[in-house]
Parts: C-alpha cells; sequence; structure tokens
C-alpha cells in the first residue's frame, strides 16, 4: 500500500518540480511560494498541493474500503475445539448486526478444511469494547462434529 500510495504521488512531485520558477533551496522555506498552473483556468500553491495530498492520505488509510470490516484471530484448543476471537475495524459505519455471521462462516470454513460434517456453538458472546474509540468484538469457541448436523 504505500508503495503504491509512492508511485502515484512521486510523478505528480516530479511533474511539479519542472514548473517551479526557481532553484530549490533557498534560504527560506523548502516547498517554494510560487503558483502551480494545473489547467489553463486554475493556479494553486504547492503548499495546497501536499495539504490536500496529506488530508487524501489520511482519509484513504482511515476509510480504505478494501480493508475487511472483521479481523478474527483464533486459537486451536484441542484436536476439534476453536477459540474464535473477532475486532471490527474501528473507522467504519454500518455492520454492527454482522459479527454473529462472520463468526458462523469462518465456524462452517473451519469444519469445512477439516473435513468434519459440521460445528457446534460452545459459548459466543459480541460486545464493544471501551478505548479511546470503541471497538465492537465478539468472541466463541467451537466444537467441530463428525457425522450429520
Amino acid at each position: 500500500m504505500n508503495i503504491r500510495m509512492i508511485a502515484l504521488i512521486a510523478p505528480c512531485l516530479l511533474a511539479a518540480c519542472t514548473s517551479l520558477d526557481r532553484t530549490l533551496p533557498n534560504s527560506g522555506s523548502v516547498i517554494p511560494n510560487t503558483k502551480l498552473q494545473l489547467t489553463p483556468g486554475y493556479a494553486t500553491t504547492p503548499e495546497k498541493l501536499i495539504y490536500f495530498a496529506g488530508a487524501a492520505y489520511v482519509a484513504y488509510l482511515v476509510l480504505d474500503p478494501m480493508t475487511p470490516n472483521w479481523s478474527i484471530d483464533e486459537a486451536k484448543l484441542s484436536e476439534d475445539t476453536y477459540y474464535l476471537g473477532m475486532k471490527k475495524v474501528r473507522m467504519r459505519s454500518g455492520g454492527e448486526g454482522e459479527a454473529r455471521m462472520v463468526f458462523r462462516r469462518r465456524a462452517e470454513q473451519l469444519a469445512r478444511s477439516g473435513g468434519y460434517a459440521g460445528y457446534e456453538i460452545v459459548s459466543y458472546s459480541e460486545g464493544i469494547q471501551s478505548d479511546l474509540i470503541a471497538q465492537r468484538v465478539g468472541e466463541g469457541v467451537i466444537q467441530l462434529r463428525h457425522g450429520t448436523r
């Protein structure tokens, strides 16, 4: 992700450097006090471009639509028993009722991959972890079953 952002930002910065009207660095700021003509009708300063790029990058980190909503930590307690701990992404709206669905989906994946016919939920709970920014959490224990469900 960081390499992609650098690959996108670097050509823009290099293109901006060719339109500067003086040499850098001078005795003042690293960011020159000049105008960049982006289109025939719009000119801006490099300082504003840097602020906008920084704000866009922070927004992308917080609101990245490609990240999964839930992270799952699992631990094998015995041959057929698993603990599943789930945490929802902090900065995401919606999806408040999907914890149980995510839990069941992972339990079914574990059962199928191990050659089991199904699973039984031994315990399950959900709640909100109160940190600086609250986070929805869920946890439970499943036992995989041979034979029919």
